[in-house]
């Protein structure tokens, strides 16, 4: 994580969390993360039907050109994208990983605009984990950027990484590297200690 308002919010996860796999939703205090907010989303695992965004920070919208909340996280990407965000999501549910990613962005004139995602796990109810805690960052923002929408996405790299060096005695699947072609995925032990972050 390079961008300030994932490693901000990563910080204040981590805080919260208090050595636990994931801090509960009700825990997370907006006022304590007030700069971030419009860079910031919640998602809940909506089962069947994908990664439903419940909240979305208004930069977020704003640079997408639409309101995101109630849409899928996962319909922001095309088919062969989408398979690899819905994996790395699966590994932040059930394996308490932190999942963060970069992607280019284009607008429907062709515009290029880099961002950096960042994925962090919190149980709403119950006892697993059932949403996430994300941010959506602009890396070295273009001047155009929310002047015209983003219509299109593509992953550049993704990274997983468990921020007690493991994945917790309950996790259930174990994530494995994977390379893709055109992008890297690389996962990492140990947080923000980990190569290459």
């Amino acid at each position: 994580m390079q961008q300030p308002t994932s490693r901000q919010l990563y910080a204040y996860w981590d805080r919260v969390r208090n050595g636990r796999v994931a801090p509960r939703r009700f825990e997370v205090e907006p006022a304590k993360i007030a700069a971030l907010l419009p860079e910031t989303f919640i998602a809940e695992c909506a089962g069947m039907l994908g990664y439903r965004f419940r909240l979305a920070g208004t930069k977020i919208c704003e640079q997408f050109g639409r309101e995101l909340r109630g849409a899928d996280l996962l319909s922001l990407w095309d088919t062969d994208d989408r398979d690899a965000v819905a994996s790395l999501l699966r590994n932040v549910f059930t394996d308490a990983a932190v999942g963060h990613f970069v992607f280019r962005a284009y607008s429907r004139t062709n515009r290029q605009a880099s961002f950096e995602l960042v994925l962090l796990p919190l149980i709403h109810t119950g006892e697993a984990i059932n949403r996430v805690l994300g941010a959506i960052t602009a890396i070295e923002p273009p001047f155009w950027l929310g002047a015209e929408p983003l219509s299109r996405q593509e992953i550049v790299e993704m990274h997983l990484h468990w921020p007690d060096g493991a994945p917790p005695p309950a996790a259930r699947s174990g994530a494995e590297a994977v390379r893709l072609a055109r992008r890297r995925f690389r996962v990492f032990e140990g947080g923000l200690t980990g190569g290459g972050e």
